[in-house]
This record gives C-alpha cells, structure tokens and sequence, in this order.
C-alpha cells in the first residue's frame, strides 16, 4: 500500500486544464454598446452631412440661400438616406460578398494554409494602403482632375487607412506585442477611426454635391410637366418674371385683391414657398421665395392649362 502510494506521488501532476469561458458579463456588453453607438452615430452623421451638403447645392442651382427654407433635420436626413441609398447598399454587398467567399476560403482550405493566410495578406494589403493614401492625399491640395469620380478619393483614402492599419495589427499579433502594447493600441484605434471617419466624409461631401447638381438639372427638366399654380393673394406680391401674370381682382368685396399664374410650385419648406415660372431655366430664371400666410391661396391645375382673364 505505501509502494502504491509512493508511485502515486512520484507520476508528474497534470496541469489543471480549465476551459476557456468567454468574456462575459458588463465589460464585454459594455464594449459591445460603445461599437453599436459609435457605428450608429457615424452612419448618422454621414447621412446628416450628405443631406446638408445636397440640400446647398440643390438650392443654389435654384438660386435660392438654404437657409430661407428653414430645412428641418427629419428632411436633411431623408434627402441624405435618399441619396446615399445606393452607395450603402452597394458597400453592404460588396461587405456580404467578402464575408461569404472568407468562410467559403475557411471550410475548403486546411488548417495549416488557412493560418498562413493572414500573415500573406497582410503585407499586401500595407503596400495597397500606404498607395492609396499616395494617390489621394495630394488629391486634397489639387482636387480639379477628379472632379468626374466623385467620391471615390475620400472612399480611397478611408481604405488607405484600414488596410496598414489590419497589417500592423496583424504584426503586432504575430511578434506578441498585443498585450504590452494596450494602451499604444487604444490610441492607434482611435487615430485610425477618426482619419476613416474623416476619409468617410470626404467621400460623403463630394458625392452630395454631384448628386446635389443632377437632381437640380433633373428638377429642371420637370419643371414644364409640373401641375401649374395659381397664387390669389390679399395683397400685391409684385411676382414679375417671364411668363407670369398678375391680375387685378375686380370684386371689392373679395378677400384676394391680386391673382398671379404662369408658376409651378418648387416646395414649401420652413413656412415658406417657392414659386418658379413655367418657363424657369437655369441660365436665366427668377425663383420667387413667398411667406405662407393666410391671405394666400393656391390653386392647381393641369400642366399649360391658362386660367380665365379674371380673377
């Protein structure tokens, strides 16, 4: 019994072996709600500058200051997701696609090449990165010659940004230095996060202006099909352009002293019109910005319908 015991005591104790639990409980949830928050508010962000953006430019090929209108957020932000609808559901795809073609790559690949993989991408993908920021970083001080690719330097040179960064935090994983170098980490992240964001709104800024241009000349082209305006009015708006009429109401007794046709109806915004003539063009074109008050009315009719000669 003692032999045994001694054998016993003599075999190499086995090392305690405790599974691998993973981080739960307030840190992790607490990480997981700074990602989401700091996602939504960029995404938020993006969507608000690309409406303010499009709203300036959309106006002034109208001729007509923003800032009349009195655009509130809820129609900055709806301009801004109408606009960036596209771009978004293009970055999601492309996003989707990579996913799925990695963990395609992961269930066809062995375990061995399937390691090696990032320590290959990585340097690539620092050589793209560091060309990129090349190509568009100059881009910022001469920014005429890409005027016709609208977006695409900001788009680069966000990419510029998260390709070395992926491969200098695959290098620091690869050489250990992830845990003694925490707190340099943090710093990295959030100097990488806000040149992305920064690359971001480049890209964002451009692109509204582009679209900001087109949906005016799209407007434009719209304007003969607009259902036309008549504006009654209780007193004298002196509305005079090409087209437009003013006519003097006869009845004394009336509340509408003058009538004005020949407009169409751009929008009301803020407490306020915007009337253009029928015959409005963007090389010579009056746009009239008429307070919303209740000696006013409006009515509409088919497009090119001429209303009576009195009121």
């Amino acid at each position: 019994m003692t032999a045994v015991t001694a054998r016993r005591s003599a075999s190499p104790a086995q090392p305690a072996t405790d599974p691998v639990v993973p981080q739960t409980g307030p840190a992790r949830a607490s990480r997981i709600m700074a990602s989401v928050v700091a996602d939504t508010t960029l995404l938020t962000t993006l969507l608000y500058f690309f409406g303010l953006v499009a709203t300036q430019v959309f106006f002034a090929h109208f001729r007509v200051h923003y800032t009349l209108l009195g655009q509130t957020p809820d129609e900055v932000l709806a301009r801004g997701a109408d606009g960036l609808f596209l771009p978004l559901a293009g970055i999601a795809i492309a996003v989707l696609s990579g996913t799925f073609l990695a963990r395609y790559a992961r269930t066809r690949l062995p375990a061995r090449q399937w390691a090696a993989l990032p320590r290959v991408c990585a340097p690539i993908a620092a050589v793209l990165g560091i060309a990129l920021l090349a190509v568009t970083v100059p881009i910022t001080v001469h920014p005429e010659p890409f005027r016709a690719y609208p977006g695409l330097p900001g788009l680069g040179f966000a990419v510029g940004i998260v390709l070395p960064a992926f491969a200098w935090r695959r290098s620091s994983v690869t050489a250990g230095r992830g845990r003694r170098g925490a707190r340099f980490g943090v710093a990295e992240s959030v100097a990488a996060f806000l040149l992305v964001s920064i690359g971001l709104l480049w890209s964002v800024g451009d692109y509204s202006s582009a679209v900001g241009t087109r949906r005016g000349f799209e407007v434009e082209a719209r304007v003969p099909d607009m259902p036309a305006v008549v504006v009654y009015s209780g007193e004298g708006l002196n509305l005079t352009g090409e087209g437009v009429r003013q006519v003097a109401c006869g009845q004394p007794d009336g509340a509408y002293k003058y009538r004005y046709d020949g407009l169409k109806l751009l929008l009301r915004s803020g407490g306020q019109y915007v009337f253009l003539p029928a015959t409005w063009r963007s090389s010579a074109g009056t746009a009239f910005v008429v307070p919303r008050t209740d000696s006013l009315r409006l009515e509409f009719g088919p497009p090119g319908s001429t209303p009576a000669p009195t009121c």
